[in-house]
């Protein structure tokens, strides 16, 4: 049984993430709506058993045999990051993105299907480029919203996070801070930091903080009500483009490989920064 409540380390800090909920059965039902109102309400869906686990996991073993080959010195074939090795660089490898096993996975006809779905409308696109990351020990993603990355296109743009394989909560799990792309307490943040734009490194420039506990600092602490998971191979979370998240820090040593996704409706602007966008294939 999982834990319902623990202690994080939210980047250089630590704070109390309360368990995600598990959305899936309302899709295995046919509630539709429902889901949409949990993804307006709370700011994310969280996903279990998603897609096969054997496809992420022949995923997550390509990845690591080109992770290796390409910076033997920073990780082992086990997947465990060498110790004070970081910044192993795979956003820069759209190559790997692309690749066959990894494309299976990012670009599933499930993903398609599920966004059409949860967007309502007959054909959505998804962004050529994909934040695929490999994070050591020590490493993590701060806080931030996703419109900062893509605020110049379409409003109803949707992530989908992807982890390859198992990734536990010390290995650098998805953190969401529910409810935080709707309530008053954040709007000096939406005001300020949420309609900034992120700089030219893709990355720490769109950070609010690299500490999830400054969260808590800002506004009403009792509207902060952080949210994360153990997530086995096949599970995802989807996320509005305004809910505040980050990743936990990696605390294991374990190699957490992830991807984030982006999809919108086809028939809406796009961020010119983004000029590859995919459609579903037959």
């Amino acid at each position: 049984m999982e834990r319902q409540s623990r202690q994080v380390k939210a980047g250089v800090g630590t704070v109390e993430a309360a368990q995600m909920v598990d959305s899936a059965q309302l899709l295995l039902d046919g509630q539709t709506q429902a889901a949409k109102e949990r993804l307006a309400r709370d700011g994310y869906l969280l996903l279990r058993n998603f897609m096969p686990a054997d496809r992420l996991s022949q995923a997550r073993a390509f990845l690591l045999d080109e992770l290796h080959r390409w910076k033997p010195d920073s990780c082992t074939t086990q997947g465990m990051s060498v110790a004070g090795k970081r910044n192993l660089g795979l956003l820069q490898r759209q190559d790997l993105a692309a690749a066959a096993p990894v494309k299976r996975v990012l670009e599933a006809l499930e993903l398609f299907e599920l966004m059409e779905t949860l967007l309502q409308v007959p054909e959505v696109l998804t962004s050529g480029y994909k934040w695929l990351r490999a994070v050591s020990q020590g490493e993590f993603t701060g806080v931030h919203t996703d419109k900062v990355f893509l605020g110049r296109g379409s409003p109803r743009v949707l992530t989908a996070w992807v982890p390859f394989g198992q990734v536990d909560v010390e290995d650098g799990a998805m953190m969401v801070c529910r409810g935080s792309h709707r309530m008053r307490s954040f709007a000096k943040l939406k005001a300020g930091y949420g309609q900034s734009q992120v700089g030219a490194d893709g990355t720490q420039s769109g950070w609010y903080s690299d500490n999830g506990a400054d969260l808590a600092h800002m506004i009403n602490p009792h509207a902060v009500d952080w949210r994360t998971t153990d997530f086995k191979a096949g599970d995802i979370v989807v996320l509005s483009m305004e809910v505040v998240h980050m990743t936990a820090c990696n605390v294991s040593g374990r190699i957490r490989l992830s991807c984030d996704t982006r999809w919108q409706p086809s028939e809406d602007a796009r961020d010119p920064r983004l000029t590859v966008w995919n459609s579903k294939q037959p």
